[in-house]
């Protein structure tokens, strides 16, 4: 995928886009949750493919955090931050795997509905909190004092080890949680760099996500 032009008045932002869509995420299932009836099949099994979508989303984002270039450059300019990060990460994750036992229950039947509804609006409120970090305080320091083209190339690197399909999940909660401007750069980007096939991949998300304006609006922008 080719490289955009990294533009010095628009700083690169490895969290804004993708916590935005992590925000949807966990917000759609928390509320499933809350709505859930136990002997409602359907809803159950829906809320099951959600939970689903939203543990790929967090399981590979938390992979791009802890791992490579990003990793090396929090240590070397937000280094009074690496043990804040480590540890809520650590928390998170134990967290989130008792969340997956509990959905894992409910949905066998023998579970209960309300304490998963529970779980899950703690372990929103704690993972908002660790992303406000990592917006508010980690991404301006590396705005401060890395390269953007260090930056573009940690993000450039993070959406190509995407596998395709993965990439269709992230943008079916991405797409409607972004602007215009931020769709269009996304969307751009992959046009001008994904083989057609995929882009068709990525484009058929983007109908599927968007309703009729904001879907016109992005294919005036990028020419589709």
């Amino acid at each position: 995928m080719s490289q955009p032009t990294v533009e010095a008045t628009q700083p690169v932002d490895l969290y804004r886009e993708v916590h935005k869509g992590l925000r949807r995420s966990l917000f759609a299932v928390t509320e499933a949750a809350g709505a859930l009836g136990e002997s409602d099949a359907p809803s159950m099994a829906e809320f099951v493919d959600r939970f689903g979508e939203l543990d790929m989303m967090l399981t590979t984002h938390h992979g791009h955090e802890d791992a490579g270039e990003l990793v090396r450059l929090i240590g070397v300019h937000c280094a009074p931050l690496v043990g804040k990060i480590e540890e809520a990460h650590e928390q998170l994750t134990e967290a989130f795997a008792a969340l997956r036992e509990s959905v894992v229950r409910v949905a066998a039947g023998s579970g209960d509905v309300d304490a998963l509804y529970d779980g899950l609006v703690r372990f929103t409120t704690d993972y908002l909190t660790h992303m406000a970090v990592e917006e508010h305080q980690v991404m301006p320091a590396l705005q401060q004092h890395a390269s953007a083209d260090e930056l573009m190339s940690i993000t450039m690197a993070i959406r190509t080890s995407v596998p395709p399909p993965d990439m269709v999940v992230f943008l079916k909660y991405m797409l409607p949680a972004m602007n215009p401007a931020e769709r269009a750069a996304m969307l751009g980007g992959m046009k001008a760099g994904a083989p057609p096939e995929i882009f068709e991949m990525f484009w058929s998300a983007a109908t599927d996500c968007l309703g009729e304006a904001d879907l016109s609006d992005v294919a005036s922008r990028i020419g589709v």
